[in-house]
């Protein structure tokens, strides 16, 4: 079969590095891997873009910066997206967000005739409040952003949900696209994997001998960090001997450190900052189990690759987190209450080897191998190239 050339747009992206931004990279390595060829057209970063070490080759779209959410930037202005697209010739245009950057792309598929797919990767309508420009009554952004998701997602040639979760609740609010797949970003599997040693993190860290729980992630308010820290504060008052390791930077990170240090955690909770890519596996390997309380995951690719790790996650049941995780067999499931939460995490902490065992088995029906198989089916189908 011929070699495909793809054409990744996308709201966010380095040196700005979200879910979006890790599942682009993640499957464009894959890809390529297999002798495919990738072009990402992203918003230009504010400054210089000398010092950045990017994984793709890059055509910059003119951008602003988003104020409301640091390190964002809108594609919000004319450009030569369209000659760039008519040089580059791909066979198709692949987006992976519904804003600026998405609406290029459209146009551009619609301009040349070449198919515009999209990965849906945010539930825009959980994180508007928090960045709207202009204050709004919550049931007024419901329905303005599920008239513009109605509008948009019925234009791709395809629209992909990483789980069925999501697919369902698009239904529900009465979006038809020309066509549904369900195809999760899979994880890398030979990367993350049994066999790590997380040692020298601990050692870095201070962890000695306590019980490390982790958590992997953009520090933003919609992530619902906030219970996690209320909820470890309740596990501290039974097992005193963890430390809860929060990985990650984002616009919350202040107002979370101070959330910590008003309940008393103190030592026992460290914010790492931003962690690496390459430095993520010895994160995953170091700790003793994994959390994710964030409601607003179309996925949850960190679950996966702690998972793959074999290690125990707790993870909110809600959305799509109850699609990788079944209470007490592959990992804990919480609802959105401390109490709940804490009841999870001291059950990881204490799970043994069979359930670590089957949390690597669930992670390798994921396996990026499996779920790139399936997108290239996917860009054949809608190029009409086999």
């Amino acid at each position: 079969m011929n070699d495909l050339k793809i054409a990744m747009f996308t709201d966010s992206y380095y040196p700005t590095v979200d879910g979006a931004v890790v599942s682009l990279t993640t499957t464009s390595r894959e890809l390529k891997k297999r002798g495919h060829e990738i072009v990402v057209f992203a918003p230009a970063p504010i400054g210089s873009r000398e010092a950045l070490d990017l994984p793709d080759r890059v055509v910059w779209l003119p951008a602003k910066p988003f104020r409301k959410y640091e390190g964002y930037r809108m594609a919000i202005y004319p450009g030569n997206t369209f000659d760039e697209i008519r040089k580059e010739k791909p066979d198709v245009i692949h987006s992976h967000g519904i804003g600026f950057a998405g609406i290029q792309a459209l146009l551009a598929s619609r301009k040349t005739g070449i198919p515009n797919i999209l990965t849906y990767h945010t539930m825009f309508n959980d994180a508007a409040p928090y960045y709207s420009p202009v204050p709004l009554p919550q049931d007024i952004i419901d329905r303005l952003v599920w008239y513009y998701h109605r509008n948009y997602l019925r234009r791709p040639a395809a629209v992909i949900t990483p789980t069925d979760a999501i697919r369902r609740e698009m239904v529900r609010h009465g979006i038809v696209p020309k066509k549904w797949e369900v195809l999760p970003t899979g994880v890398d599997c030979n990367r993350f994997n049994m066999s790590l040693n997380g040692d020298g993190v601990r050692d870095s860290l201070g962890i000695g001998d306590r019980k490390m729980i982790l958590s992997v992630g953009r520090v933003a308010k919609e992530k619902n960090i906030r219970l996690l820290l209320s909820a470890f504060s309740l596990l501290m008052e039974r097992n005193g001997n963890s430390v809860f390791v929060i990985a990650g930077s984002g616009p919350a990170l202040g107002e979370h450190k101070d959330f910590a240090l008003n309940l008393g955690l103190g030592e026992n909770v460290i914010f790492t900052g931003f962690v690496p890519d390459d430095e993520l596996p010895g994160y995953y390997a170091a700790c003793d189990a994994f959390v994710i309380a964030s409601k607003f995951e179309t996925q949850g690719l960190v679950a996966l690759e702690a998972m793959a790790c074999g290690k125990p996650v707790a993870g909110i049941n809600f959305r799509a987190i109850p699609e990788l995780i079944t209470h007490r067999e592959n990992g804990f499931l919480f609802e959105d209450d401390p109490s709940s939460c804490a009841e999870a995490l001291e059950s990881a902490i204490v799970s043994g080897k069979e359930l670590s065992r089957e949390a690597r088995r669930t992670a390798e029906t994921y396996s990026l191998e499996k779920c790139t198989s399936r997108l290239i089916e996917i860009y054949r189908s809608v190029s009409g190239l086999s």
